[in-house]
């Protein structure tokens, strides 16, 4: 017999950031995410030490943690929804055995939710690493041990887009992911203030362009090394992010257009994009992301790594699945860096640009401040 679920709990998890962050769908000042900690049946004494590292030899506190960042504009969910959901779904979940497919399925018997979903899904990967005393990369593939991550810039005056651009740099950055929001004189501006910095330079538009604004914008882009634009038109508009793809010299990427697996399966299909950018919150965790990336590379096109506004919990467990699989092409992990706090002690680190993970069982996360 396997080690089974034997108690889950979910709390608030309010993260303020250091600057308002501006996207063209609005301006972000907190993130109101939910923790969740499962514990199994292994879990020794539920007062003690509940991160502490695990060996071969030493499992008494196996305990699996995972956080969601439901994102209203986005997914759809909230904090309170998602709490409510990983209460209401608790009762169904323990007793059970750490067998991921059973629990997907559980998870997946309802709709939407998949900020919470991914919380609970992240625990499980991490409860089944310690059990098995692996990193979950090397659970999942192994691929590499460290990739380069973007540092985003919100969207500011160009001025401003320079004088941040310059601090990444500082920080050993070599990719910068700038922000835009449809406008395309202001939007041309703010790539013109980094065009000399000698950085390599992505572009997302979060919906803000209509499909002929989009071309319009991408055609003036010629004279600039752009590595590629995510989601320049609305989620919705399929046709129109196709339209984009097929007038477009820069590769197209779709990010709010692709939740599930079956929306990558649609644009695949449909030949609507160059890549596809995986959010552990718009598809409920590290299962259903690594169907994207298997259908992705069946049809031969990238994927990239991004976040919503987390801390290094999920976005550790997002580092893993890039070190695992080869698809990933492209890393967006640094959401933390725009907190005022990081309550995380171990998971991922970024030096110089460049993403690693503890070599120890699970997410290698061994504390959290305030968390008891």
């Amino acid at each position: 017999m396997g080690m089974k679920i034997t108690k889950i709990t979910a709390e608030k998890y309010d993260l303020s950031l250091v600057e308002p962050f501006r996207i063209s769908l609005g301006t972000i000042t907190k993130a109101n995410n939910i923790l969740v900690q499962i514990f199994s049946d292994d879990s020794g004494d539920i007062s003690g030490d509940r991160f502490k590292d695990n060996s071969k030899d030493d499992f008494e506190n196996l305990v699996g943690i995972g956080e969601g960042s439901p994102t209203y504009k986005i997914t759809g969910d909230n904090q309170e929804g998602a709490l409510a959901f990983v209460q209401d779904i608790a009762p169904l979940l323990v007793g059970q055995e750490l067998d991921i497919q059973a629990i997907d399925e559980t998870l997946n018997s309802f709709v939407n939710m998949t900020g919470a979903k991914a919380a609970i899904n992240i625990a499980i990967y991490d409860l089944i690493g310690k059990e098995l005393s692996k990193p979950i990369f090397k659970l999942l593939g192994g691929y590499r041990k460290e990739i380069e991550t973007d540092l985003t810039i919100g969207i500011l005056t160009p001025q401003e887009v320079r004088e941040k651009a310059i601090d990444a740099i500082s920080k050993g950055f070599k990719i910068l992911k700038i922000k835009v929001e449809g406008d395309v004189e202001q939007d041309l501006k703010r790539i013109e203030a980094i065009s000399d910095l000698g950085v390599k330079i992505r572009l997302d538009a979060n919906q803000g362009f209509t499909p002929k604004d989009a071309v319009k914008f991408i055609q003036k882009l010629s004279n600039f090394e752009i590595e590629l634009i995510e989601q320049p038109v609305p989620f919705w508009d399929i046709d129109g992010l196709k339209y984009v793809k097929e007038n477009s010299d820069i590769p197209v990427f779709a990010d709010e257009s692709v939740h599930l697996a079956r929306d990558a399966l649609k644009l695949v299909q449909e030949k609507c994009v160059d890549g596809i950018n995986i959010k552990l919150m718009k598809c409920g965790g590290l299962s259903e992301a690594i169907k994207i990336i298997n259908i992705a590379e069946a049809a031969g096109i990238p994927c990239m790594i991004g976040c919503m506004l987390e801390s290094r919990v999920s976005l550790t467990a997002a580092a893993h699945l890039a070190l695992a699989f080869k698809n990933i092409k492209y890393v967006d992990l640094d959401s933390h860096l725009f907190l005022k706090e990081d309550p995380v002690s171990g998971g991922m680190e970024i030096k110089n640009g460049k993403i690693t993970v503890p070599d120890t069982p699970g997410l290698g996360i061994s504390g959290i401040v305030g968390v008891t």
